[in-house]
């Protein structure tokens, strides 16, 4: 084969694998900016921005309040539910690790609390707090399923 076959051969490739980069972005990166605005929304207490973000069969576990809610609708209600009681709410991640699709959150959870405590005694603006894990998954850009972990009586102490 003669030089210039090779450099035309050389140059199909490079602009081939060049188009294949620029059409298929990593999947990491959509994963991240997903995660990433997830937090962001709680922080904001943007139920609305969370909703835009979830599957529509979405799956939240809450494991600390035995909680397992099915679709959208059933997750995002919950979601308000906590930013009525706890309007204070800030997340706050200190490692995260995605890959794409699958991706972890450790992160420390702040908030006042206006509602029963674990005995069932009305409490006005506790300031309770806890840390925990988030699992999860995304999944064509939505958020598939999320499991959080954490200490439900250590929030009250």
């Amino acid at each position: 084969m003669s030089k210039w076959a090779y450099a035309v051969a050389s140059v199909v490739a490079v602009n081939s694998l060049a188009c294949t980069v620029a059409v298929n972005p990593r999947v990491a990166e959509r994963g991240e900016a997903v995660i990433e605005a997830y937090v962001r929304a709680w922080n904001a207490h943007d139920s609305a921005a969370i909703e835009s973000l979830l599957a529509p069969d979405a799956i939240h576990e809450d494991i600390a309040q035995n909680f397992r809610h099915e679709g959208k609708a059933n997750v995002i209600a919950f979601m308000r539910r906590t930013m009525a009681t706890q309007p204070g709410f800030k997340l706050r991640v200190a490692t995260s690790i995605e890959d794409g699709r699958y991706f972890a959150l450790e992160w420390m959870w702040t908030a006042t609390y206006t509602g029963p405590d674990l005995t069932g005694k009305q409490v006005t603006d506790r300031p309770i707090s806890a840390r925990g894990a988030t699992f999860g998954e995304v999944e064509n850009g939505k958020i598939k399923r999320i499991s959080d972990y954490w200490d439900l009586a250590s929030a009250f102490r």
